[in-house]
């Protein structure tokens, strides 16, 4: 809840910060691998950038979810945008002088992506203290919603206009918006920032280890079953996701005969659709409730990965990848929702980051079953992650139920009505 009890208090300021650092984000994923294509054409080292994108998660999420709940939110916010901002600077510059190279790259990537991090879980985590429990599905959906438009639908042209320029001129604007946003979400009061009241100095326990609230965290979602059945969920649904999206390429070209100057916009789709859900995800929440709107958001993304496979021509395939953004989007915004709704925000930072480094966790290997599974039949990849995902659902519904029901209660009490 904002400082004020009003929706939107703060949030205005939040989303703005948010929505600099989208447009920062899309900017660089197109123009980073620009650079990596002019510096070399061997496509291993093109493709070491998505290592050093992904490896971040891997390497520091835990941890930072510690962190998150032990320091200001604020402050990380702040920090990580500045040291991507003068990570940028400096490859920049290197760029304009000649100076570049692929080991460079992947520093600034791995940089950039370690202080993506921080910024993602702590953004996620302060979001409960920025708007009242009944506003938070319309406030993960502004995000949402903000970030496809700012990375999907401006950053990335903008990045390739600019690239055509100049090659430093992208990481330069991208250099900009990274500082924008961190000047922007200066202004965040403190006393949204913090994760509780400073206790008293004089018996103030003492704090526990990171091991310990490493520990405390992982405890928090693998021993309540109401927690841990979504997230296997989603765990289930990213890896099929993946095995898919690695051989996307390959199943629009090949097996759908979409030419190489409409592959991006053919992926657009996907976006269009992830934009319409989060801008209707609040609205499907309030008709459907939210387990109606979970459940039916990964049955839905089940069913548009199987129709996208068995599509007999490449405009019904497009229907069906935008089915699949919006359901993802709809299902995604209203799970954090309940997430950030039960978990105490002492603890809402390792939660976080336990769904996040354990979805990015198996997706290298959804990625690697797909490819096999590719090398047998194309269609038989999104066929068989929709089924991945419809069998995680039937097995993970239960404990779904508990979840959002859990946040249903919540939210009553948060408002002071009874509970449904």
């Amino acid at each position: 809840m904002s400082a004020s009890g009003r929706p939107g208090g703060h949030f205005p300021r939040f989303l703005a910060g948010s929505l600099a650092s989208n447009l920062a984000d899309g900017i660089m994923f197109t123009a980073l691998p620009l650079v990596a294509a002019v510096l070399t054409n061997d496509p291993l080292l093109v493709s070491g950038l998505i290592v050093a994108r992904f490896l971040p998660w891997l390497l520091f999420g835990l941890v930072a979810g510690v962190l998150v709940d032990r320091l200001d939110r604020g402050v990380l916010l702040v920090g990580a945008n500045l040291v991507r901002a003068t990570a940028l600077v400096a490859l920049a510059a290197l760029v304009a002088t000649g100076h570049a190279s692929i080991p460079v790259l992947y520093a600034v990537m791995f940089t950039v992506m370690t202080c993506e991090v921080f910024y993602d879980l702590a953004g996620r985590a302060i979001l409960p203290r920025l708007v009242p429990v009944e506003g938070l599905d319309r406030a993960n959906g502004r995000i949402v919603g903000g970030k496809t438009v700012l990375e999907d639908f401006a950053g990335a042209p903008l990045a390739g206009l600019l690239f055509a320029v100049a090659a430093f001129l992208p990481l330069a604007v991208n250099a900009g918006a990274y500082l924008l946003g961190a000047l922007v979400l200066l202004g965040l009061p403190l006393a949204v920032r913090r994760t509780a009241p400073p206790a008293p100095q004089d018996d103030a326990p003492a704090r526990p280890s990171v091991l310990a609230e490493l520990r405390a965290g992982l405890a928090l979602v693998f021993g309540d079953r109401a927690m841990r059945s979504p997230v296997l969920l989603n765990i289930a649904a990213n890896a099929a996701f993946m095995a898919q999206a690695g051989v996307l390429v390959l199943i629009v070209r090949e097996h759908f005969g979409v030419p190489e100057a409409l592959y991006g916009v053919f992926l657009a789709s996907s976006a269009v659709g992830a934009l319409a859900g989060a801008l209707l995800a609040a609205r499907v929440s309030a008709l459907l409730g939210r387990f109606g709107s979970v459940a039916w958001g990964f049955a839905a993304m089940g069913l548009a990965c199987a129709a996208f496979g068995l599509a007999p021509n490449a405009y019904l395939a497009a229907l069906a990848w935008s089915v699949l953004g919006a359901a993802m989007s709809v299902s995604n915004i209203v799970m954090i929702g309940c997430v950030q709704t039960i978990v105490p925000a002492t603890h809402l930072g390792r939660v976080l980051s336990c769904v996040q480094v354990l979805g990015f966790g198996l997706a290298p290997v959804g990625a690697v079953l797909g490819g096999l599974l590719g090398r047998v039949e194309l269609f038989f990849v999104p066929v068989a992650a929709g089924a991945v995902i419809l069998l995680a659902l039937l097995f993970a519904a239960p404990g779904l139920r508990r979840l959002t029901r859990r946040a249903d209660e919540a939210a009553a009490l948060a408002q002071g009505v009874p509970a449904g």
